[in-house]
């Protein structure tokens, strides 16, 4: 079976109806769409538009509560394509639960377990960042998923080699970011970017300034802060940040799109 997945933040305040056009331009028959910073007017239009098979919305699980701020109406939303989800929940021990999303679904007979998740900025949460990276690692070494995919705020630099990764310092010297996507890793999972990389022998001839964007601060200082991570199980034949494209539609981060074939 060959599956596309697709990872994207789509900023809060974007046209959801651009977003919407832009995805569809993307969707495949078996497919898995996993978008970030989703408020409730956007995931109703979007869903509308896209009539996926089945989808889910983190904060129709975790709602904001009547005194909370609106830090808490940023959720995370899952939609399936040629499939359908028969199971969604929280990771109840993270900082922000609504922020993420584990989800058991089946497509073509094949059960799969995903997690969505939006990692918390620095610059707002530095020691809850590294508090809530603690409680994703301790969940995937405890739940193994088969895929997760996520806006990481990670890493500071980005690198070829995952051992020559440097993550931002929230108290923690990098280390529990480095739990879920550096070398101190937890979980069997990989960076399907990097798998695709080295596979295709691509890899050899890259320069560390090849890597891929996905957000740029400030709109100068470029950053790969969106990922799709996969089992052994999934090889991905085809991986494209499509970063120039999703800033037309109206979003501050690329679209990732990954190929994944089940071996």
């Amino acid at each position: 079976m060959k599956l596309r997945f697709i990872q994207w933040n789509i900023k809060h305040n974007s046209d959801p109806v651009l977003i919407a056009k832009f995805i569809q331009q993307h969707v495949e028959e078996f497919c898995i769409v996993q978008l970030q910073e989703v408020t409730t007017s956007h995931f109703r239009t979007i869903a509308n538009l896209l009539e996926a098979q089945s989808s889910a919305h983190s904060l129709t699980l975790r709602p904001k509560g009547k005194f909370e701020g609106k830090n808490r109406e940023l959720g995370v939303a899952t939609f399936v394509f040629g499939g359908e989800l028969t199971k969604v929940d929280l990771l109840h021990r993270s900082v922000f639960p609504e922020r993420t999303l584990i989800s058991e679904l089946e497509i073509e007979n094949t059960p799969l377990r995903i997690l969505n998740f939006h990692s918390l900025t620095g610059v707002g949460y530095r020691h809850a960042k590294s508090s809530n990276f603690s409680s994703i690692a301790d969940y995937l070494h405890a739940f193994p998923v088969d895929i997760f995919s996520c806006d990481a705020n990670e890493p500071n630099i980005d690198a070829l080699d995952i051992e020559d990764m440097v993550f931002f310092d929230n108290g923690d010297k990098g280390k529990c970011a480095s739990l879920v996507f550096g070398r101190d890793k937890v979980h069997e999972l990989n960076d399907v970017w990097r798998t695709h990389t080295h596979a295709t022998g691509l890899f050899l001839n890259l320069e560390s300034q090849e890597l891929p964007i996905s957000y740029a601060i400030n709109s100068k200082l470029l950053k790969r802060y969106d990922f799709i991570y996969a089992a052994k199980h999934f090889q991905p034949i085809a991986i494209n940040y499509l970063y120039n494209t999703s800033i037309l539609a109206s979003s501050d981060h690329a679209m990732v799109v990954a190929d994944l074939l089940l071996v």
